[in-house]
């Protein structure tokens, strides 16, 4: 049952198992829900950063799970990294259309680029590695939308 529900919550409830591009696939569902809340007027910035931090703290502990039964530190079909990233890149921005847009964009450039120190985090073990370069991409991303907003 725990490995069952780790698998759940580091597959982002089987998103990662999607052939292709499942961090894509998981970014993209991330803007689709995150908007759906935004669309119901259901968006809190408090509400934001806690579910931020849940799913961080819960990427870590089921990735890490995930990382020590398979053997391997970061398979592809784990995203919940992405999902936290993605709404990291949301954090304090004012939502629109366009923000969530080339905020999807920007957050899935720095993820796959990984600029100077992103991929030195790779290597943390167990979880907090499959999840920290994610995050720093997502803060990465996050500066970069809030710099774009205020000079245009």
């Amino acid at each position: 049952m725990k490995n069952y529900l780790c698998m759940t919550i580091a597959t982002a409830f089987g998103i990662g198992h999607i052939p292709g591009a499942p961090g894509t696939y998981a970014s993209l569902a991330t803007v689709v829900v995150f908007s759906a809340f935004w669309l119901t007027g259901r968006f809190l910035p408090a509400l934001h950063l806690s579910t931020v931090c849940l799913i961080s703290l819960a990427g870590i502990l089921s990735s890490g799970a995930i990382s020590r039964s398979t053997g391997e530190e970061d398979p592809q079909f784990i995203v919940i990294d992405e999902v936290a990233g993605q709404l990291l890149t949301f954090l304090f921005l004012p939502i629109s259309v366009v923000n969530l847009v080339l905020g999807f964009i920007v957050f899935r450039v720095f993820d796959m680029w990984k600029p100077f120190p992103i991929r030195k985090l790779e290597p943390l073990e167990g979880g907090v590695g499959v999840m920290a370069d994610d995050l720093a991409a997502g803060v990465y991303a996050n500066v970069f939308m809030h710099l774009l907003n205020v000079f245009i």
